[in-house]
Formats: C-alpha cells, structure tokens, sequence
C-alpha cells in the first residue's frame, strides 16, 4: 500500500508541474501517518499553484498598466499589443480616425461632407448650374471610452466623441480652413446585470435610431455612407437625454427615453395675383426666438420648448433558420409650440416606426430595413423636412412624413465590405386657407396655390426686373414634397496590423428633389454625388470586421 501511494503521490506532484520527493519509509511504518503526510505534500504543491497564478494576475496587471516597452516588442513581432491602459482602476480605450475625404456635386450646395438634401438647388438657383468638388479632414472623429467594474454585478461605461464639423459666425474656408470641435457623443451608462437594468444619461444616438443588438447607445446602427448626412428615408438623432432599458436575458428588451426636442416650421410661400399669404397682417407669428445669451450663439434662432420628446422602444435578438435577426419597434410622442395672436399654442404630434437587421447569408450578406410615420417628425429625418407650418387660428399645423430605408451590405472578404442602400422621406400636404374682405388669403404646407412660376428661370430679364422692382414677377416657393436617394459604395481595408488600420472608401449617390405642384410649374433637383475617404484608425487592432449583427 505504502508503494501505491508513493506512485500517487508522484503521479499528482506531475500533474500541477512540479515534482516531489518522498522520504524513504521505513518498514513497517503506520500507513495512516504516511497518507497524513502525502496530504500535507499536496496541499503544499496547491498552495504553491495558487500563489505562483496569483503572481502571474499581478505582473499582468502591472504589464497593462504601464505597457510603452512590451507594446513595442509586441509591435516589433508583428503581435498586438493591449488596446487599453488602465488608470487608478479604470479601463481606458481611446478610438476614432483621421479622415481625408473629398466630395463632388454636379450641382453646387455650398456644403461639406455632410449633404442638406432639402438644399438640392431647383433650376432658378445660380448653383444648378454649376458642379461643386471639396476635400476635407474635418470629419476626423476622436473618441474615448472608459470602463469600470463596481462589482461582479455593476459595470459602469463613459463614452465621449469629437469630430470638426462645427461652424460658428467666423468658420471659413478662405485660407487656414478654420473650423471649430464638434461634440458628437458624451454620456455614461451603468449595467445592473442583477436585474437587466441599464441606465444612460448624456448626449447619444436618439432611441429612434436603429440598433444592432438589443437596446444600448454603443449598439446603434448607421449606414455605411461617406456621407455624414447618410441619405433620405434614414432615422437618427443625437440629442442629450435621460434613457432606462430593461433586457430579458438579453433576447428581449423594453426601453423608455426622454430627449431634448426641436422643431423647424415652414413659413408661407409667395403667392399669385389676387392673393395673400399667411397670417393675416397685424398678427405676429413667433415660431422661434434668437438665442438670449446662457451659451447659445446669439445670431441664431431656437424653437420654443416647453417638453421634452418621449419614446418607447422594445427590440428582440434571436434566430430563424440559423440565421441572427434583430427587429424593434418604437413610438415618440412630442410636443410643438408656437405664439401667436397673443397667446401661446400647441400642438401634441409624434409617430411610430421601426426596423429589421437579418442576416441573409451568415458572415456574407446582411440586409436592413427602418422607417417611421407620423406628424411632426420632420427632424428626426436624414432630409430635414419640416415639422410643421401653421393654421389659422395660430397653432401649430404638423406636417405629415413618411420616412423608409433599406439596405444591403456585402462582406466578399474580411477586409472588404460592399453596399447599396435607397430611401426616402414624403411630406403630406397641409395647406391653409382664409377669406378677408375680397382677399384670399392662401399659407400652410403645399399649397396648390403657392407661385411656382419662376422655379425654372434664372437671370430672366423679367425677373431680374421684378428683383430691381424688390418683388420678384417670377418666384419660386419651391416647398419640398419629397426626397429619394439610390447610393452604392465600398470600403477595403488597406493595412491592417499591430499599428492600427487603414480603410479606403468610395460612394456614388443619385437624389431627386420633388417639391409640390403650385401656380405655373412643379419643381424638380437632382443630385449627382460622387465620394471618396481615406481613414486612419491609429487605435484598432488587427481583428477582421465584423458584420453588423456581431458588432
């Protein structure tokens, strides 16, 4: 027995890696005191295990934390290195790229990467007709995210993101392209995962805009476009808010919003002989007011605010034929206020709306699909078309919309991805109508009656007269009706490795500008867009991209 126990005492010493060496026995000895003392050796040999692990978590934490020679080494074997440092406990991840990118137009906008398709110039602008070409980095995006564990159960995330699309009074391209930072995101959020809660507060994507996976502000899914303004028909926001999300077992997820809200109202076009446009005169209108100081830029005008937004989510993560889906479904409710006659009047709006990601071809080819519809919901699109014009009696008159996008995204390798997307926005009529005297008085949005006649004339003799007169003889109310967008693109990873990635893009784009038949023409834009960027991410290591249903 003392022989079959030395051997399993050999045996265990072998298996923790390391060896033991057992004191001859002597004949006759108590086989219970030798078991007593090959115990004693293994626990030894644990002890020791635990610690020497122990040593290693520690020196692997110190590595972490002060990481500038073993990050070289990694880097000079061709290896990554850590993509975050550690700081008095927290986990810190920078990000973002440094972009060259550059557009064309074949009509000029007067814009940068990011296009205002309510812009898209009708035939009386001197830019229809002339081509429009700009280079830019200005859309540069530094970002930071940090991380922290109060507990197994509690995890605590801040994120913040820049880019230089900001433009004050003084911003100019004239010599030093001088621009200022732009705040994009700032927010922190917690995770109970005890109880599936998820509190987030700060400026982040609108709960409108569409996820991924589940319901969180790191999840939220853009089109691929070099465009910053994406394309008609897609929905998205970013706004300070208050949102909390419960997920069940995270497959389901049910999450609820307050944001800041905003409004921008279509005012009365010129009318036709033998009428007047809205409101009637001696009866001021306020749809918004200049900025009175308190950090707002005093040149330019906000709406009044009197509510915050409110939206409601639900979304569910699953599979059908072994293929990964997302769908959500959301609602907003909103208020609109103006002051007119007097008195102050408003007007509850909102919509409904939604989306699907699958993946047709797991890891080759996803597809997606969002839209939404309702009244006033105008600035929740891509297009920016308005929220409301106004009725009669002064109040807020909301403009109907409908909002769709879809898209499909190839992924032919893990360094290429190819896409192709189409969308649009519709405005519904709401024209406003009033008898004064023998005077017709004509306002809202899409009035039939609105004089379209000078859409198509620019430099008319007569018009240039009607100018010099200070009352064009041919206008052009022009309001817009819709807005639809066809756009293919791809993106191929140049370089990928220890020191970071670089990406080429490419974008071509067609969109048309419809606005609403009135008095003597119907208005039509069109866009030809051609897009091209160069991205440095100094911050990503070499991993593949990941489709959108694992981001």
């Amino acid at each position: 027995m003392i022989m079959r126990s030395a051997k399993r005492a050999h045996g265990f010493a072998a298996f923790l890696g390391a060896s033991v060496t057992l004191a001859a026995v002597p004949a006759g000895a108590d086989s219970m005191s030798e078991e007593i003392r090959l115990l004693k050796a293994r626990l030894k040999l644990l002890e020791a295990k635990v610690s020497q692990q122990a040593r290693a978590a520690k020196a692997d934490k110190q590595a972490r934390a002060a990481p500038p020679a073993s990050a070289q080494t990694a880097a000079a074997a061709g290896l990554p290195g850590p993509d975050h440092f550690y700081f008095k406990g927290l986990e810190i991840t920078p990000g973002g790229f440094f972009a060259a990118e550059s557009v064309y137009r074949s009509h000029w906008m007067g814009a940068d990467n990011n296009t205002p398709f309510q812009n898209i110039p009708f035939g009386f602008m001197p830019g229809a007709h002339e081509t429009e070409w700009r280079a830019t980095a200005r859309p540069s995006r530094p970002n930071l995210m940090i991380r922290a564990d109060i507990d197994k159960q509690t995890h605590i995330m801040a994120f913040g993101e820049v880019d230089f699309l900001g433009a004050a009074q003084t911003a100019n391209s004239n010599q030093s392209n001088s621009y200022n930072l732009r705040l994009r995101q700032a927010y922190g959020n917690v995770d109970f995962d005890e109880y599936g809660l998820h509190v987030a507060a700060g400026q982040m994507w609108s709960l409108v805009t569409m996820n991924s996976v589940g319901i969180r502000p790191d999840t939220s899914l853009q089109p691929l476009t070099i465009d910053h303004q994406y394309l008609p028909g897609y929905v998205w926001a970013r706004t300070p808010g208050f949102r909390i999300t419960k997920d069940f077992n995270k497959q389901f997820w049910a999450a609820f919003s307050i944001e800041s809200t905003s409004a921008t109202f279509a005012l009365p076009g010129s009318t036709p002989f033998g009428t007047t446009s809205l409101p009637l005169i001696g009866a001021p209108l306020l749809l918004s007011a200049p900025a009175a100081g308190g950090l707002f830029n005093g040149l330019n005008t906000y709406p009044f605010t009197r509510m915050p937004d409110m939206i409601g989510k639900v979304a569910w993560d699953g599979e059908l034929a072994e293929r990964k889906i997302h769908v959500e479904g959301f609602g907003l409710l909103r208020d609109v206020t103006d002051r007119a006659y007097g008195g102050n009047h408003s007007q509850w709006g909102g919509g409904a709306g939604g989306g699907v990601v699958v993946q047709l071809m797991p890891k080759l080819l996803d597809f997606q699909f969002s839209g939404m519809i309702g009244n006033g919901i105008g600035n929740y699109g891509a297009g920016q078309l308005p929220v409301a014009t106004f009725q009669l009696s002064g109040a807020p008159q909301l403009v109907s919309e409908r909002l769709a996008m879809a898209g499909l995204i190839l992924h032919p390798t893990a360094q290429t991805e190819v896409y192709a997307f189409a969308g649009g926005e519709f405005a519904g009529k709401r024209p406003q109508w009033a008898t004064v005297g023998r005077t017709l008085m004509v306002g809202g949005y899409g009035n039939p009656l609105y004089d379209n006649s000078g859409c198509g004339l620019e430099n008319d003799a007569a018009t240039a007269a009607g100018v010099a007169l200070g009352t064009p003889l041919f206008p052009c109310a022009g309001q817009t009706k819709s807005l639809r967008q066809i756009t293919g693109g791809i993106w191929h990873t140049l370089y990928q490795g220890p020191f970071g990635r670089i990406r080429a893009g490419a974008q071509y784009s067609y969109t048309v500008r419809d606005g609403f038949a009135g008095f003597g023409a119907t208005p039509r834009g069109t866009e030809n867009m051609v897009y091209t960027s160069l991205r440095y991410y100094p911050f990503d290591g070499p991993v593949a991209i990941t489709p959108a249903l694992t981001k």
